[in-house]
């Protein structure tokens, strides 16, 4: 049985829902402005530009950004990075990432062989021995 087609008018109406998708800016993709969204991203090219999306961000191996500041729930890097970082969640540098900028989170990680220049501040308690604190 063949399916109804959707006029435009259902359409405009009916906006497509973006939650539980994700978006993908390809490695021939160059952006020069600011992005903002409400999904994942993922950028695998160049951008030069504020980027601010309400789900996690990932940065591939070869893409490259520039900007003031990225924003985002969580954020892994494997590419090269020029801009300070804030996530609500958690910030992973991953081992061919280069970054320079001061990195917000949750929780930092950095692996072994990544290049990284910036501050890093992170709301964690440390452990009783290192604090002075005892229990």
């Amino acid at each position: 049985m063949a399916q109804p087609k959707a006029s435009s008018r259902d359409v405009r109406h009916n906006p497509p829902r973006n939650r539980g998708e994700a978006a993908l800016l390809g490695a021939n993709v160059r952006i020069r402005g600011r992005i903002s969204g409400d999904t994942d991203l993922t950028i695998l090219g160049n951008v030069e530009g504020d980027i601010a999306v309400r789900g996690d961000l990932s940065i591939g191996d070869g893409a490259h950004v520039e900007s003031e500041v990225i924003e985002a729930h969580g954020v892994s890097i494997s590419g090269e990075v020029t801009s300070n970082v804030t996530a609500t969640g958690p910030v992973r540098i991953g081992s061919t990432a280069r970054v320079r900028g001061n990195l917000k989170g949750s929780e930092i990680s950095i692996e072994d062989g990544a290049q990284f220049a910036g501050r890093i501040e992170a709301d964690f308690e440390l452990p009783a021995a290192l604090s002075g604190k005892s229990r």
